[in-house]
């Protein structure tokens, strides 16, 4: 597979996609997201154009959670070939909803700044749409942890209160404008995140779902042979053939 463009999710950095880089191959691109690691916060308007500006030439853009968000705003903004959406979502259209999000994710932002990094990713990673990654051993888990700790807390206070769900503008209205092939992707022990994904698989003009189950929210670090099979098998669907460096089951 050619170039492909990385996105992670909140507290996360560019390096979380490198176990399933390894097990696809190719060239990949994993920047850390405004907000993290050494990268400055940017507002939602101006982290999609970065985005956009980092997927020129891109043969995939993969964005996981609020990596797939503004992976989504991004290809409003500027044409791509192929697109992966991974536990992502299209905003809130409600606008009470979105001001409390955004009530709420301030909050939450405030409590980032008090707690510090390294004891709000402790926190954080308590949090129900995590449990899957008890699966993981040790070692895994130590490396992802100690990844997240490398954020700073005002980095991750001001990515929430700028590119959180509350700050996103609902994009469910111009899933029509992407003409490129999307590939939807979803846990099915994440019920909110299967909603999500069948609306916006229902509203992308060529995109297709594939739900993987027994899986929760985080996708990428619960099943990366799942997800890399599943990208290997849309690859080989398209005009494009891929053949992957592994066998999948």
């Amino acid at each position: 597979m050619s170039d492909l463009l990385a996105l992670h999710g909140f507290t996360q950095r560019g390096a979380m996609w490198r176990e399933l880089a390894a097990l696809i191959g190719g060239d990949w691109r994993m920047p850390d997201l405004p907000g993290h690691g050494s990268n400055p916060p940017l507002p939602w308007d101006e982290a999609v154009a970065w985005v956009a500006e980092q997927a020129a030439g891109a043969a995939v853009v993969i964005g996981y959670s609020m990596g797939g968000r503004l992976a989504l705003g991004a290809a409003l903004k500027r044409p791509m070939r192929r697109l992966v959406l991974v536990s992502a979502s299209t905003g809130i259209a409600d606008p009470d909803r979105r001001r409390d999000r955004r009530r709420s994710d301030g909050l939450l932002a405030d409590r980032i700044e008090r707690l510090g990094s390294e004891t709000f990713v402790a926190e954080w990673l308590q949090r129900p749409m995590f449990t899957g990654l008890a699966g993981r051993d040790h070692a895994w888990r130590a490396a992802d942890a100690a990844s997240r700790f490398g954020n700073e807390a005002a980095g991750l206070a001001a990515a929430l209160r700028l590119l959180g769900r509350g700050a996103q503008p609902s994009l469910a209205g111009r899933l029509g404008e992407i003409a490129a092939p999307v590939l939807v992707v979803a846990g099915s022990a994440d019920p909110a995140g299967v909603a999500s994904a069948e609306a916006m698989a229902a509203g992308l003009p060529n995109g297709t779902l594939v739900v993987l189950p027994g899986v929760g929210h985080a996708v990428v670090g619960e099943a990366p042979e799942a997800l890399a099979g599943t990208l290997a098998a849309w690859w080989e669907s398209g005009p494009e053939p891929f053949t992957p460096e592994h066998t999948f089951d």
